[in-house]
């Protein structure tokens, strides 16, 4: 009987140092370091961008860019758009209103420097509705804290015609206002200054991003090319974006049925829950052949898209942020408390001349110090 106690309890041993076994995957280092296309053609006049880059293995951190490649876009008269290497993998090429035409078909074509040919399908640029002011509302989501949060939830009309893509790529840019809460006035550095007046030069701040999430949507199987309040970005009272101002630039995408289906599986690949019961991801399908060596995947889609645009503004939100700036109060060892490498260490202001022997951390007289910049866009209105 004692002998059957000690087998029943060391099988859960057994269990629980398999449980934290580590696993290593074996992949080949070649079905890896894939090469990746990021780029698409446009109706606007300007320029035209593409990144080469290549895919990073598990245990790698750094970006590797693709460079010294010969890349030119094509269009289906056989006109070709020569692309030169402005940065590190980053290739751009300007392209005039006249040879950007909807109903035309384009395709890149790229030479890499170890010899591969690279060519995309070609993809016919549509015809795109245009595109409405987004809307937006109070709401509340269910957050990760189990409980909900108020903020802003942005929305869009779709109101197409019969001519117009069906098949619609949504990209977004917010630009919104910050600020430092003091101006810089007295500060440490082995001894204390005084700066009259005051500075408050890196006081006010803008920061312009775009919106991370992927939006898609097709009217395929509608009866009309219109759809009524399509949900975009959810933009939470925590967050400063709404404190001062948010701006929105809403670009509304036409794209041919193939780059629809592209674009939603990176989409709901994305979207996916790292969790025991997720769906398995959907294979992500591009347009992009290497012609030399057909064995070697490529990733990435390269497409012609009709661009609409338009920008909205939000007045100042009664947000509740998380505090960026968080004072110090020095204690009975006084300024020892600061490093070196914190000079200038900036201190709160005494009204009545002087000053506390309260350090101001940088997000509190910088509003830049985290993200950001003090020059105001000249679209700004306030």
């Amino acid at each position: 009987m004692l002998q059957n106690k000690i087998i029943l309890y060391l099988i859960p041993l057994v269990f629980l140092s398999a449980c934290i076994k580590p696993f290593t995957p074996d992949i080949d280092g070649n079905a890896a370091t894939k090469i990746v296309v990021s780029g698409k053609l446009t109706d606007k006049e300007g320029y035209q961008y593409v990144t080469l880059s290549k895919s990073m293995l598990l245990n790698e951190t750094e970006y590797e860019s693709l460079r010294n490649c010969s890349v030119y876009i094509w269009d289906e008269d056989g006109n070709r758009f020569s692309m030169t290497e402005y940065s590190s993998g980053s290739y751009r090429v300007w392209m005039d209103k006249a040879d950007l035409k909807v109903g035309t078909a384009y395709h890149i074509q790229i030479f890499t420097p170890e010899g591969d040919e690279l060519i995309s399908e070609p993809d016919i640029m549509p015809q795109v509705a245009k595109a409405n002011y987004p809307s937006f509302q109070l709401d509340s989501i269910y957050g990760v804290y189990n409980k909900y949060t108020k903020g802003l939830q942005f929305s869009i009309d779709i109101e197409g015609n019969e001519f117009d893509s069906k098949y619609y790529l949504f990209e977004l840019e917010a630009t919104y206002e910050h600020h430092a809460l003091y101006d810089r006035e007295w500060y440490y550095d082995y001894g204390v200054h005084h700066i009259f007046p005051p500075d408050s030069s890196l006081f006010f701040c803008w920061t312009t991003e775009k919106v991370p999430e992927i939006f898609t949507l097709s009217t395929e199987n509608l009866a009309e090319n219109k759809f009524k309040h399509f949900n975009l970005h959810f933009v939470t009272y925590h967050q400063e974006h709404l404190k001062f101002g948010y701006s929105l630039l809403f670009r509304q995408l036409g794209l041919s049925r193939e780059a629809y289906l592209y674009w939603e599986s990176v989409r709901l690949n994305n979207n996916q829950n790292a969790s025991l019961y997720s769906k398995q991801p959907v294979d992500t399908q591009g347009n992009i052949k290497n012609i030399t060596n057909p064995n070697k995947e490529v990733l990435g889609f390269f497409s012609a898209s009709a661009i609409s645009e338009t920008r909205i503004f939000v007045e100042a939100q009664p947000t509740e942020t998380y505090p960026l700036c968080i004072p110090i109060a020095l204690d009975r060892i006084g300024f020892r408390n600061i490093g070196r490498s914190d000079y200038p260490a900036f201190l709160m202001n005494d009204p009545q001349g002087s000053y506390f022997m309260i350090w101001l951390p940088d997000p509190c007289v910088n509003c830049a110090s985290t993200h950001g910049t003090t020059t105001k866009p000249n679209f700004w209105p306030y």
